[in-house]
């Protein structure tokens, strides 16, 4: 009987939901509405149902199930699946253990924080594949950030490592959604560069942005900086200027052998990725920049729940 892993990302709108090979092949896949307007309990169990789908396919493909693993927004007490700090796009999540869905489902869950998932699945299967070591970020509506070094995640002592969205970008600057002041994410996720460009596009009367500043997004602001378009170009350039600084302070610090951008900032193409690397560059040493490679992520909206999956891969090491 062929193995297959299960994994499950926990998204604010969606639960993505999926089985892997042991080599990383995708099986299945599905998504399911979150609901977190309905309440916790109807988020669990939506967890449950996802859950019990996954083993159902499994069982009709006569595949042995090898257990579930779960990436979850917050920070997570890993091994033990208990959300320890805060969740914003699940308000009252914390405080919620994971351990009980093992009863539930009468099956091995493992959780553990989404952004970990979405490097380890990166690593295992994508872009960081064959590297040893690396810094992975994905930025949309937040920014989350993991560490990999020698094969293995870096949680940090009380499992909260990689929180690269809430590094200190400027002190005493934009409030961020998390209450403090200055964060990378204030001034680099999405909603910033939207800001940013619609602004800009007030200054430039030319820009193709101006017809579209109550419905902008980030796919409208990049498909104008491709077509070369003024106030895109130095919403994009500012927005890598300053996510490329704090890149590059990340490079000085843990001198990885990869940066992987995924998220929406990923979809930007390889122009956005180039100008990001040239910033990154600029704040690193050369010592660790020689070297460096700076990659988009190529799971897509998968990574997460193929991270997840990858939980249950070797229990000791990951």
């Amino acid at each position: 009987m062929k193995k297959v892993y299960a994994g499950i990302d926990l998204g604010g709108t969606f639960i993505k939901a999926g089985l892997i090979s042991p080599g990383g092949a995708r099986i299945s896949y599905f998504k399911i509405p979150t609901e977190v307007e309905s309440g916790l309990n109807t988020v669990r169990d939506n967890l449950i149902k996802a859950g019990k789908r996954l083993i159902s396919i499994s069982g009709r493909k006569r595949m042995k199930l090898c257990g579930i693993g779960i990436g979850s927004p917050g920070t997570v007490r890993y091994p033990e699946g208990i959300v320890t700090d805060s969740s914003p796009n699940i308000p009252g999540w914390v405080g919620t253990s994971f351990g009980g869905l093992s009863a539930d489902l009468k099956i091995e869950v493992r959780a553990d924080n989404d952004a970990n998932c979405m490097a380890l699945g990166e690593y295992m299967f994508g872009a960081g594949r064959g590297t040893r070591s690396g810094f992975y970020i994905t930025i949309g509506t937040g920014i989350g950030g993991a560490f990999i070094y020698n094969g293995r995640l870096i949680r940090g002592a009380s499992y909260a490592a990689g929180e690269f969205g809430h590094t200190a970008l400027k002190y005493n600057g934009k409030k961020c959604k998390c209450g403090r002041r200055g964060c990378v994410e204030a001034y680099t996720a999405v909603p910033a560069l939207i800001q940013s460009a619609k602004k800009l596009a007030k200054k430039h009367p030319y820009s193709s942005l101006r017809k579209k500043l109550d419905g902008l997004t980030s796919h409208m602001i990049f498909d104008a900086f491709k077509k070369g378009d003024r106030a895109a170009s130095e919403a994009v350039r500012l927005n890598a200027a300053m996510l490329g600084s704090a890149v590059g302070s990340v490079v000085n610090l843990f001198n990885p052998e990869i940066v992987v951008v995924g998220g929406g900032l990923a979809e930007a193409g390889k122009k956005y990725i180039d100008e990001l690397r040239k910033n990154i560059i600029a704040f690193a040493f050369g010592s660790a920049a020689n070297s460096l490679k700076i990659r988009s992520a190529r799971l897509g909206n998968s990574a997460g729940w193929i991270g997840a999956a990858c939980l249950n891969f070797d229990k000791n090491n990951r």
